[in-house]
């Protein structure tokens, strides 16, 4: 089974801006129907649209990556970031680093990592969280698929929803389940 691209105007999207998108591409990619679901709101995997349209990715390629996310992060939550890190350096990532002009008067140079790829961003952010000893939680509302990071300079490690959204919606299903159940 193969993911092609569906047509239509591009998407942009920031998904490094997304701090536990590669937790949740671990989490959700686990069948077809999971990569599908992803790769409908995030696009493929490995190729660009841009310039190559016709290119497939296939769901075994998503569900794979997957796997080795997950691996990842199991090695993160168990506190072995050693083995975490070399899982990751096997894997590879397609990240080319960019000279950026900072300011033009002093010719000062800024270097900027680039993810040519969606994979290229959720290893780029695993790595991150390896080298940042960062931790995530998935949020508590069974709807949302999202994971937050916790701890200094994030949430604090006692919240449980990625949004207060997230919190009055799980609020209202309790509430709601509590009366259907009385």
């Amino acid at each position: 089974m193969f993911i092609r691209p569906r047509g239509g105007p591009l998407r942009y999207y920031r998904p490094l801006d997304c701090d536990g998108l590669w937790l949740r591409f671990g989490d959700s990619c686990k069948s077809a129907d999971g990569v599908l679901s992803f790769a409908n709101e995030f696009g493929l995997l490995l190729t660009q649209q841009i310039e190559f349209p016709d290119s497939p990715d296939e769901v075994s390629d998503f569900v794979s990556a997957a796997g080795l996310i997950r691996e990842i992060a199991k090695r993160l939550d168990a506190g072995d970031r050693i083995s975490a890190a070399q899982l990751l350096n096997e894997a590879g990532g397609a990240i080319v680093a960019e000279l950026v002009l900072h300011n033009e008067r002093t010719a000062a140079f800024e270097r900027l990592l680039a993810p040519m790829t969606l994979l290229g961003a959720l290893l780029h952010q695993a790595a991150e969280a390896i080298s940042g000893n960062r931790r995530f939680r998935r949020c508590r509302n069974q709807e949302c698929p999202n994971w937050f990071r916790v701890g200094p300079g994030a949430r604090t490690a006692r919240c449980e929803f990625c949004s207060d959204r997230c919190r009055v919606a799980s609020a209202r299903r309790q509430r709601r389940e509590a009366t259907r159940n009385a």
